[in-house]
């Protein structure tokens, strides 16, 4: 998430490298810290990369707040060389890294990147266990972000009329753009995901199968025996008995 109140900068940092060639998407921008703040919850960004003067809300009560929600989020820093003792107070916040905006050049953002890629954490749903008939990068961006959001946000009451509130977009146009784009619709890309971490968890045989249920997102024990079967040709008991 990039967040500075000056657009020409977010522009010049979007268009500074080839973002995902260094393994990176920019899922969303704010232009202050009050919606950058509600941004955070909905998108889950792995990196915050904030400006520290901007109106309505800070750059430095902004990593307050975020650091108070999670402690070990990744966030990157802007500073103007005249601001230096801003960037010294955000350091002290625990921010992993802060950037000069006059002098910054494309290699100096570049490995700042990709030093800061070695401690993000990786999605403990394994994308080697979930696939989409197609490839996510041949999606339209909103469709892209929507998988995204659904990858970090699986375990929740997520739905298709949660999706569309949102996104702020109409639902019966979400369902129909998301299964010609993905080859699934949102109910079957939801479920998927469920059964392959609870597959995973099932792996775990001191993880009772109550907590697995829970921690993925099912609401009734009996769906959760029923889609599980229907998906794996076996039950939770059976598969984790194949599995230890």
């Amino acid at each position: 998430m990039l967040v500075d109140d000056e657009r020409p900068s977010r522009e010049l940092l979007r268009l500074m490298i080839d973002w995902e060639d260094a393994g990176f998407s920019i899922v969303c921008e704010a232009n202050n810290g009050k919606d950058a703040l509600s941004k955070y919850f909905i998108y889950k960004p792995d990196l915050v990369i904030t400006d520290i003067q901007m109106p309505i809300m800070d750059g430095l009560m902004l990593i307050q707040h975020i650091k108070r929600a999670n402690a070990d989020q990744i966030i990157i820093v802007l500073s103007c060389h005249e601001l230096f003792d801003y960037a010294r107070s955000a350091i002290k916040l625990g921010v992993s890294d802060y950037l000069i905006k006059d002098t910054l050049t494309p290699d100096e953002l570049l490995d700042t990147l990709l030093r800061v890629k070695k401690t993000l954490p990786v999605n403990d749903v394994s994308v080697g266990a979930f696939r989409l008939p197609v490839q996510i990068s041949d999606c339209s961006p909103r469709i892209r972000k929507i998988v995204e959001y659904i990858l970090q946000n699986y375990e929740t009451d997520i739905n298709l009329s949660t999706l569309a509130e949102t996104f702020d977009v109409h639902k019966t146009y979400l369902a129909r753009v998301f299964k010609n784009e993905t080859g699934m619709s949102i109910y079957e890309t939801v479920l998927k995901l469920r059964i392959e971490k609870a597959k995973q968890l099932l792996s775990n045989p001191d993880m009772a199968v109550t907590s697995i249920i829970e921690k993925v997102g099912f609401r009734s024990p009996q769906s959760f025996y029923t889609l599980f079967k229907k998906h794996t040709g076996l039950s939770p008991s059976e598969y984790r008995d194949k599995m230890t």
